[in-house]
């Protein structure tokens, strides 16, 4: 009887560190891709960005200026993103983003490169109802002016609005497949799982 109480707490506790540490290594990996591709290639402010988000942008971006600095296994596309798997098994999607519609952005530009990554290998949609945010999937942004890789975060710097304050915050009342904001939270809980966290 005891150990049916303790085994599910157990496993559930070696999950959360696996992943965990696949996010941390992954956001490890891609930070430093980006600061050798700074020492290279200079300031992100000079890359060529291209000024659309298609897929053929997309790849020319991610050959030149990340994939030199990765353990790349695998390449592929699905849609407008570009798919990388490393040796660990994780896949990342890469699609380039900003106000990129010519019906409303004037002028066109791409500001940022979106990265989802995805701990077990998952190819899908940024909202797919297959992404889980809090247990698979997290998101990973690096914007050219800011020159380094953060976390995607909506609705504040705050833990509480982390928490709460968007609709990805991560917290159990939004949809798993919506939670991009848990990478964040894990970042600034210091790698970490804690209590209220929506597992």
């Amino acid at each position: 009887m005891v150990a049916a109480l303790v085994l599910p707490s157990t496993i559930a506790g070696f999950q959360k560190r696996v992943f965990v540490n696949k996010v941390k290594y992954a956001y490890a990996v891609m930070s430093n891709a980006f600061l050798m591709s700074q020492q290279e290639h200079g300031d992100p402010t000079e890359w060529d960005w291209g000024n659309d988000n298609s897929l053929e942008n997309n790849k020319r971006v991610v050959e030149t200026y990340i994939l030199p600095y990765l353990s790349v296994v695998e390449t592929s596309s699905y849609g407008a993103y570009m798919v990388v798997r490393i040796k660990n098994g994780t896949k990342f999607m890469f699609v380039l983003d900003g106000c990129t519609n010519p019906a409303t952005c004037n002028p066109v530009t791409v500001d940022a490169l979106r990265i989802i990554g995805s701990a077990n290998g998952l190819i899908a949609g940024t909202n797919a109802t297959e992404r889980n945010y809090s247990r698979n999937d997290f998101v990973m942004n690096f914007y050219k002016t800011k020159k380094n890789l953060t976390f995607f975060n909506w609705g504040g710097d705050s833990r509480d609005a982390i928490k709460n304050n968007s609709i990805y915050a991560c917290n159990k009342n939004i949809d798993k497949n919506k939670r991009m904001n848990c990478g964040a939270l894990i970042f600034y809980d210091g790698w970490e799982i804690k209590d209220d966290y929506p597992w």
